[in-house]
């Protein structure tokens, strides 16, 4: 399949129908393919024969080549490239089983950051854990931040910087630890969407993002029982996943908070029962000021299981106006967990015995 529409991209430019188009649309067309393969396509057109130079995205993947090989077609790129030509975007990936070398790491990233560039994105399996240290003043262009690790990457080099036109950061396995041990995300002044997938959170997380409406926070280990510090009085929409519940502290109640998503991973063991539900409620009362909030089908059965002590309860909600249930994953987990699990009969009876708990006060 590959090869036929490589053979069709090379006809169009034998029969001359895409030397016709304007320079803009051809750099246009380029970035949406590897810079491997604009590289490639550049070789079949005298016309084209430089036009990859000026492409305003990078796409540096390690796929079909070995280390060596990567490492000299990056060092190729970069200087080769025209250095006046705008960076929009530049995306790097390496996934060998090898890791990633820190000075081709942070080449690049040097190299984007004194390009201006917007849009960053990191896919790295294996890194050099040594650290570096990056031109943090060159951070105010950046727009979007996305950083995918295997191997719990210290954002240690980028957090430390100032981001003034950061909207959305999206980090997925990182370390987010700074010298003194403790989670911190500051210095956002424009930051909107900021997710955390599977991160290293340690034991107290502070997020302070004036303009931050999105946050998503989801764990996937057994060290998320963390206190979660918000300063995000424009917050509205608040999802979380993972095998615990944080310890939510917030310093103005999240006032415009609008939407809530709560799930749990996998199923508690019998001994963590009542803890997990205190914790639970307590993350209830750190979200109060929704009015909408959507419950997986493991947080029902946990309630379920407490229903009883919830009725002399009072709402932590004073405005709900919605309370969904997601059972996505009640199959699954009726062939993992078998009678352990929340039936669809439960269900209703958790609407019916819990739904004055939530709704008490609204």
């Amino acid at each position: 399949m590959q090869e036929e529409q490589e053979g069709k991209r090379v006809r169009m430019i034998e029969d001359g129908r895409l030397d016709n188009l304007p320079e803009s649309l051809q750099l246009h067309i380029l970035s949406f393919l590897d810079t491997k393969e604009a590289v490639r396509m550049s070789l079949l057109s005298k016309q084209w024969f430089s036009l990859w130079t000026s492409m305003p995205v990078l796409h540096l993947n390690c796929s079909d080549f070995c280390r060596v090989e990567f490492d000299k077609f990056v060092n190729h790129v970069l200087r080769y490239r025209d250095h006046s030509a705008e960076l929009n975007k530049l995306t790097f990936t390496c996934l060998h089983a090898l890791s990633c070398p820190n000075y081709t790491l942070k080449k690049v990233l040097d190299y984007a950051f004194s390009h201006g560039v917007n849009h960053l994105k990191l896919s790295i399996t294996c890194f050099d854990s040594r650290p570096f240290c990056l031109h943090t003043s060159s951070f105010d262009l950046l727009k979007t931040l996305k950083i995918k690790s295997q191997c719990y990457f210290s954002c240690t080099p980028f957090l430390s910087g100032s981001f003034k036109n950061l909207t959305v950061l999206h980090l997925k396995g990182s370390n987010i630890m700074n010298d003194d041990c403790e989670p911190f995300l500051l210095g956002f002044p424009m930051l909107e969407k900021l997710v955390l997938e599977g991160c290293y959170l340690g034991e107290i997380l502070r997020v302070e993002a004036l303009k931050l409406s999105d946050l998503t926070i989801s764990c996937h280990g057994y060290f998320d029982r963390c206190e979660c510090e918000l300063r995000t009085p424009n917050l509205r929409f608040f999802k979380y996943t993972g095998w615990d519940f944080p310890r939510l502290e917030t310093h103005d109640g999240l006032p415009v908070l609008d939407t809530v998503v709560i799930d749990l991973e996998g199923l508690c063991k019998l001994s963590e029962e009542k803890r997990r539900i205190d914790d639970l409620i307590s993350l209830f009362r750190g979200v109060g000021n929704a009015r909408s909030v959507t419950l997986s089908s493991r947080i029902a059965r946990l309630l379920c299981l407490f229903e009883g002590n919830l009725e002399e309860l009072d709402s932590p909600f004073c405005d709900l106006k919605c309370l969904k249930m997601d059972v996505r994953n009640m199959e699954e987990d009726e062939m993992l967990f078998g009678r352990r699990t929340v039936r669809r009969t439960q269900l209703i009876q958790m609407e019916t015995a819990v739904k004055a708990y939530f709704q008490e006060v609204s």
